[in-house]
């Protein structure tokens, strides 16, 4: 086992477990979390010994409650867009890694933190937790990337509720729309998940790596030029905007924003 300050990363034969270890802050998000996870699983993916890979977070509380505000960059919002962000480069090397990844969701998810057990290929999620999508409460665009992988998993309509709305849905609810696979009881969630991952584990190494990549061959869209420049324009309008400004202040200070539209 390797332990870092921000993650833990345990290997046990065939499988590897990672753990945002940030539990005083429910497992906020960093660059640092997410540079390490990334270098994590090249390393993983070039030693080829992990068959399957499961992501949790520390403690009871959250798998992770989002990306960390106070780290958040003034031009981080079009840096993720363009894909030249850690959260970017995390979520891709996740999407990439050849074998299966499950998301053990031990706890609350939300924005950058629900989008991470989402990229995963399973997730297990423990019953009475909420999940949430806030950008809209914050005055933040979301990355077409990250819209898409909602769009690709849930759909169009039960995306813009969670991303329109902002309100936080149940585990339970999560379920309903296919925005996780199995919801078990807290004393449950090691065993079901672990079972599972060495189930995985035992499958076909090859089976494993084509049926992976498929999967996500045959999911994957591309935005034309024009839809491209539009979501840039966009997106650096919100960046550049008041709103932002107001959003990130009023999370800041524990209050409702006042947005303006400008």
């Amino acid at each position: 086992m390797t332990e870092s300050k921000v993650l833990i990363v345990e290997e046990k034969g065939a499988i590897c477990t990672f753990t945002l270890n940030r539990p005083e802050k429910r497992n906020l998000i960093t660059p640092e979390i997410l540079t390490e996870l990334s270098s994590q699983l090249d390393r993983l993916e070039q030693e080829d010994k992990v068959r399957c890979v499961v992501i949790r977070g520390s403690g009871d509380k959250a798998f992770s409650s989002g990306y960390d505000i106070g780290a958040i960059g003034q031009n981080d919002m079009i840096a993720h867009h363009e894909g030249d962000h850690p959260l970017g480069r995390a979520l891709r090397t996740i999407t990439n890694y050849p074998y299966p990844v499950i998301a053990m969701m031990n706890g609350h998810a939300f924005g950058a933190g629900l989008e991470i057990a989402l990229t995963c290929d399973i997730r297990v999620a423990v019953g009475g937790c909420m999940f949430g999508m806030p950008p809209a409460k914050l005055g933040v665009v979301y990355s077409y990337s990250g819209m898409k992988t909602f769009l690709d998993l849930i759909g169009p309509g039960y995306t813009k509720e969670l991303f329109l709305i902002g309100r936080p849905i149940s585990s339970e609810r999560a379920s309903e729309i296919g925005l996780v696979n199995f919801i078990v009881t807290r004393d449950e969630l090691e065993e079901f998940t672990y079972e599972m991952a060495n189930e995985i584990a035992e499958n076909a190494p090859l089976s494993l790596q084509a049926l992976k990549k498929i999967a996500n061959v045959l999911n994957r869209n591309e935005l034309s030029p024009e839809d491209e420049k539009l979501i840039r324009e966009m997106t650096l309008e919100v960046q550049n905007s008041q709103d932002y400004k107001e959003g990130q202040k009023a999370f800041s200070e524990k209050r409702k924003p006042d947005f303006k539209g400008k």
